[in-house]
Formats: C-alpha cells, structure tokens, sequence
C-alpha cells in the first residue's frame, strides 16, 4: 500500500510513489503521482491518513506541521 496525498498535478486524492533516489529536504519528499504522472515534493504532514488533531497550521507561513515539533518549511526558506 502507498501513502495517498492530494496531488498537485491532477488535484486527485490518490497514491505516491515515493521516489526515493532524489535528495529532499527533511519533512518532504520527492514523489510521482500513479494517476496522472506528475512528478513533485510533498510535505509529509499532508498525507491524508494523519488525523487532523495531530496537525496544525504554521502561525509563520500557513504550512501544515505535526503538532509540537517545528515547521519544515520555515526551515527550508530560512524564516525561522
């Protein structure tokens, strides 16, 4: 079984493949849709199996982040 994330490409709730190979920052991961082909980065916070009580928003940059450990987003812009 493959994690399901929305995709960015076709915007269908469907699943990754985890393309592994490609260096990504911590708290993302380089992925390619098996619908539609595209290929992009994710945030690991936004899988959709993760409950929304573990989850919350960035009060920085409005990135979704796991409830007490800090934003993987504001480290990779450099804003924290």
């Amino acid at each position: 079984m493959y994690t399901k994330f929305k995709c960015n490409g076709c915007d269908r709730k469907t699943e990754f493949l985890w393309l592994e190979q490609l260096d990504t920052p911590e708290g993302f991961k380089a992925y390619q849709c098996m619908d539609c082909g595209c290929v992009g980065v994710k945030n690991i916070a936004e899988a959709l199996h993760i409950p929304d009580s573990n989850l919350d928003r960035c009060k920085q940059c409005g990135g979704w982040q796991f409830l007490g450990s800090g934003c993987h987003t504001c480290v990779l812009i450099g804003a924290k």
